[in-house]
């Protein structure tokens, strides 16, 4: 309650002042000396900045931005490719054109207190002192992470420009820093953190393995620009665009040392569920790492905490399976069968795709549609609700359609549609389909024989269409995809109409502190460096890595450090680990290959039917169905790997220039 009081008395303060005599200080109006002069002010005061830090958390919107409280329609995961959402449609750009004007001013309000704090520095101990400094340098290097990945370099402005009193119109026009001086200049920030910063904070403050751990993230991004980016952008003599690509190796190296600080502060994989050998409890403790917030959890290292009545988020509303809802939105979001293939056990064709046909290019049946993914990794289990996976103490019972044809003994059911369609069921004149647009389940189907759909359920002499969950093509409730999201998913959240969410955003954790390294060492060693500072074997230390988090995956583990031969086993490893936490679009983008996956792509969906012949499942696999005049087709446009300014910006300052296109 301290804080927040702070917060109302410093909000006040700008709110009286107008109508105050200036010539009495009011008792109401705090000045410097009140809020740095100690250390309760300048807690307060750093809080207030951590509640605004630009985090892609739960309350971020590409339509809105940072800190948005409305529903979760456009969201990052279903324009990456992991998976697909109603909202979704293609391609679009981040507007961001709030991202200036509120970045800078953090950046200034940051500035004030690093300049202002050591006029005080006798009203604090040592450790305060350093601290609050440490995270003021900790938030500094995050805001200009959140720019220089969007936009490159940015105007550098690390003190604070005193307009109008003492500094004129034209001083305020601070021209671009090249990207290099700007990525340069966040290393630096987060080492003044880690040499300021405790090993241990309060809940939401940064640690000294908070800042190192920051560190790792944003060097490793700088690596890959020096390494993959082809932009080259000039502008008063400074590279805006593009790091020379001898940079590389220096920022691949400042990401391992980094990485390295963080095991001093004894993080580990979460494993409080997790035993040697059981899917079923690997795949409960990765789903359970999301939740816990007990001192179990020793993988988170940097959070946004959100508390009921105080600061809430929308995400159960969002993406709750339509059978678990309890009003308001639901179903936004369904991991394709694209990112579903990336994982180990999942049965793949000839090709490398789901193999949902048999030899003789019949459907696969199916007791029940788990079957098909009984030998997938459990990671895959704790991250995605495929058909008849329970969530909430239910089997969410996922069907597009039932199919009522004779199956003839020894032969099968032959594909639905051609290959490579994209034209909805319904207007395909489909025979002994049954389909519905209803959303909730269409009218029953009487089976020949009783069915029994999940263990130890009471067998079923009729089914309904759909189920409770879809898909189903109507507008604008459903679930599109054929599966739903699991990660992050509360079961124990009795009303998930809008904003009862309160599970934490977990911005970083140990599980990417060991990605970065181990991605980090292997682009070392195709860089012709084998060995670290600490005599550490770049490969092998890489291949370390990468076993723990499929150790704890339950996927199948690298046999030897030579296995480890393409930096694509690292990125693979990576994408199924940070799915849906807001990585793989910033991933994309590094590495420079939005393009090449997005290019007129159409995602693929999972379509499990049901044949009430034999009482079998089976799964179509489709491209998207078109909804509403939408069809999801995505082709990145290759001018956003580096985001426009804002135009108000480019007219005030004219020593500011566009990004290359705009």
């Amino acid at each position: 309650m301290k804080r927040l009081k702070y917060y109302l008395l410093i909000l006040c303060a700008g709110a009286f002042a107008a109508c105050t005599d200036l010539d009495i200080p009011p008792k109401n109006i705090f000045n410097e000396k009140d809020i740095f002069g100690n250390v309760e002010g300048a807690t307060s005061y750093l809080a207030r900045l951590y509640g605004v830090l630009p985090m892609e958390d739960f309350r971020y919107s590409f339509e809105h931005g940072f800190g948005y409280s409305g529903a979760m329609y456009r969201q990052m995961c279903c324009a990456t490719g992991e998976a697909v959402g109603r909202d979704t449609q293609g391609f679009f750009a981040e507007p961001g054109s709030n991202m200036w004007d509120a970045a800078y001013k953090m950046i200034r309000e940051i500035n004030l207190l690093i300049e202002g704090l050591p006029k005080y520095k006798s009203g604090f101990s040592d450790s305060d002192y350093n601290t609050v400094l440490g995270e003021a340098y900790f938030i500094r290097a995050y805001v200009y992470f959140a720019m220089v990945k969007r936009l490159g370099g940015v105007p550098k402005i690390d003190y604070v420009i005193d307009y109008p009193a003492n500094a004129t119109l034209e001083d305020t026009w601070t021209p671009r820093a090249s990207e290099e001086e700007c990525w340069d200049f966040i290393g630096q920030d987060l080492d003044l953190a880690i040499a300021g910063l405790p090993d241990k904070n309060d809940s939401g403050r940064a640690t000294r393995y908070a800042a190192a751990a920051l560190k790792s993230r944003a060097m490793l991004y700088a690596g890959s620009i020096a390494k993959y980016n082809t932009v080259s952008e000039e502008y008063l003599g400074k590279r805006i665009c593009g790091i020379p690509a001898e940079r590389a190796v220096d920022y691949f190296e400042a990401a391992y040392k980094a990485s390295k600080i963080v095991d001093e502060g004894g993080y580990s994989l979460y494993k409080a569920k997790w035993a040697a050998g059981n899917r079923d409890a690997q795949a409960e403790n990765f789903a359970a790492l999301f939740l816990d917030e007990s001192s179990a959890n020793t993988e988170t290292i940097f959070a946004r905490y959100y508390k009921e009545k105080f600061l809430t988020h929308d995400y159960d509303n969002s993406v709750q399976p339509r059978s678990t809802s309890t009003g308001g939105n639901d179903s936004e979001v369904s991991p394709t069968v694209d990112f579903i293939e990336m994982f180990d056990g999942v049965e793949l064709d000839a090709d490398g795709k789901f193999g949902f046909l048999d030899e003789n290019g019949y459907y696969k049946l199916y007791d029940n549609p788990m079957d098909a993914f009984a030998n997938a990794e459990p990671r895959l289990l704790g991250t995605v609700i495929l058909p008849m996976s329970k969530f909430k103490d239910q089997y969410i019972e996922i069907r597009r359609g039932l199919y009522t044809g004779k199956v003839e003994e020894g032969k099968g059911i032959s594909r639905l549609i051609k290959e490579g369609e994209t034209a909805a069921y319904e207007t395909l004149g489909l025979k002994d389909v049954q389909l519905t647009g209803n959303f909730n389940g269409g009218p029953a189907v009487q089976l020949k024989t009783p069915y029994t759909p999940y263990p130890g359920a009471t067998p079923v002499t009729s089914m309904l269409i759909t189920g409770l969950n879809g898909p189903v093509n109507g507008w604008n409730f459903g679930n599109i995809g054929g599966t739903y999201l699991r990660k992050y998913l509360d079961p124990d959240l009795e009303n998930n109409s809008g904003g009862k969410s309160t599970q934490h955003w977990i911005d970083i954790r140990y599980a990417e502190v060991l990605l970065n390294r181990a991605e980090a060492a292997y682009e070392l060693t195709q860089l012709g460096k084998t060995t670290s500072e600490d005599g550490d074997s770049y490969r092998d230390e890489a291949f370390r890595c990468i076993n723990l988090i499929r150790e704890r995956a339950g996927a199948d583990l690298l046999a030897s450090a030579s296995d480890l031969n393409s930096v694509d086993i690292v990125r693979r490893e990576r994408r199924k680990e940070l799915a849906f936490e807001n990585q793989t679009y910033w991933d994309l983008r590094r590495w420079r290959i939005f393009y090449d996956e997005q290019n007129t792509t159409r995602y693929r969906i999972l379509m499990p039917f049901f044949a009430t012949d034999v009482n079998k499942y089976f799964f179509d696999v489709r491209f998207t169905e078109p909804r509403a005049g939408y069809n999801y087709i995505f082709t990145y446009d290759t001018r956003y790997y580096y985001q426009p300014l804002p135009s108000g910006e480019l007219t005030k300052n004219p020593n500011l220039k566009n990004n290359p296109g705009f």
